[in-house]
């Protein structure tokens, strides 16, 4: 799948069954799939989760790796207790800042175009791509301040082919001149590369793929053709708030500012004299009313300061992400902290202001568990919104046991062989 399957040993356990990790600052949540290829389905079949501790992850980035190996070991065994099974490959999900990804588009001529492609001639053609994809993301990257020999591309994925305008599944079998690829590119630092690489040796674990979560939710909301899925996906989490601007499918551009479901939890606590601990509970009775009217108007009125905040932070990195492009208006709330939130309130405070430039009529939703499809909880313990970035990362080892794709499987072999 990616450059890491050469790196760890291989998985003991069947090829049918994988760790979804998913690497939050404030919390690790671990979850234990199977997928079946008959049934086209992935089951959830074990849940664990840990906290971090605050000093684990800063900016984005994983500043304690001792404690946050420890951290996805206790999430890691408790859903392996539940699953009564300890896999060991895993797909990382971790925030769009520690893995950028990119989409790129490239060009090959062939120099017969009336012979039909081969899987030798597709080999050949996927070789080429590569190279030239890779030149691509150096150059864009470059363009941002990072320097071309400090990344590195973690996988690759065809995301759309076309022979002489003509959009096909394949190429083999086909005559043309003119081939146009579109690749995903999942892309981290050698930095992040060299703690992912520790990480996984020090748990045991064969990385099968390490993915930006936006991109994985876009991946996994049964959208036919995701180069062209555009939206804005804010991600409420326990320290942060990331806004997300996905393009034709691509990650684009991300804002994050340090607002999150600990703000929240600290100002109850400071305001109404509570532990943590309880402020934490009274925070999610909350935010599922189950709280009496009275205390609930109560509540509210502590948590509408942060939120007002919280508003401003969007507006403002709304604002920064237009340029020249109208942006896209479809937009995706999800995370532990956003069941704080009201859309009508939302609309009201924020887009009625008309002060960014929707390409359409505004369209505001949360997402939930029931919208990533093909994956199915057999535990019951993972439809809350927390788990919403652990499931999509599910639909991953889906493609793995169902992947026929020859043109997928020789860009990932290549990959694979090349770093």
């Amino acid at each position: 799948m990616s450059v890491f399957s050469k790196i760890f040993r291989r998985n003991k356990f069947s090829d049918n069954y994988f760790i979804s990790l998913d690497i939050g600052s404030e919390i690790v949540k671990a979850l234990v799939l199977r997928a079946d290829k008959k049934k086209e389905k992935v089951f959830i079949i074990g849940v664990g989760q840990e906290r971090q501790k605050e000093s684990n992850m800063q900016g984005g980035n994983i500043s304690d790796v001792a404690s946050v190996i420890f951290t996805c070991k206790k999430a890691i065994d408790s859903a392996a207790a539940m699953a009564k099974i300890r896999p060991a490959k895993v797909i990382i999900g971790m925030d769009a800042e520690f893995i950028k990804t990119m989409t790129v588009k490239v060009n090959y001529i062939r120099n017969n175009s009336r012979s039909k492609i081969d899987a030798k001639e597709m080999r050949d053609i996927v070789c080429k791509v590569r190279l030239d994809s890779f030149a691509k993301v150096k150059k864009r990257m470059s363009k941002e301040g990072i320097c071309s020999a400090d990344i590195k591309i973690a996988s690759a994925v065809v995301a759309d082919i076309c022979i002489d305008g003509y959009g096909v599944m394949s190429l083999v079998g086909f005559r043309g001149n003119e081939i146009e690829l579109k690749i995903f590119n999942s892309i981290l630092s050698d930095k992040n590369f060299e703690t992912i690489k520790n990480i996984a040796k020090k748990l045991s674990l064969d990385v099968i793929d390490i993915i930006a979560e936006p991109y994985a939710i876009a991946m996994s909301m049964g959208i036919k053709e995701i180069i062209k899925f555009n939206a804005i996906l804010i991600d409420i989490g326990g320290k942060t708030t990331s806004i997300t601007v996905i393009s034709e499918g691509s990650v684009r551009k991300v804002k994050t500012f340090d607002i999150g479901g600990r703000t929240f939890t600290k100002s109850l606590a400071d305001e109404l004299n509570l532990e943590f601990s309880e402020a934490e509970k009274l925070k999610i009775d909350y935010s599922s009313k189950q709280i009496q009217k009275e205390s609930s108007s109560k509540i509210k009125k502590v948590l509408d300061r942060d939120l007002s905040i919280m508003f401003t932070g969007i507006e403002l990195s709304l604002g920064e992400f237009f340029d020249s492009n109208l942006l896209p208006s479809q937009i995706l709330l999800y995370g532990g902290a956003s069941q704080l939130l009201n859309i009508n309130e939302i609309t009201d405070k924020l887009f009625l202001k008309k002060k960014l430039p929707f390409l359409l009529k505004m369209k505001l939703s949360f997402i939930n568990a029931s919208d990533i499809v093909n994956v199915i909880d057999k535990t019951g313990a993972a439809s809350s919104f927390q788990y919403i970035n652990s499931i999509s990362l599910a639909n991953f080892a889906l493609d793995l046991v169902m992947e026929e794709d020859l043109s997928n499987k020789m860009l990932r072999n290549i990959i694979k062989n090349k770093s």
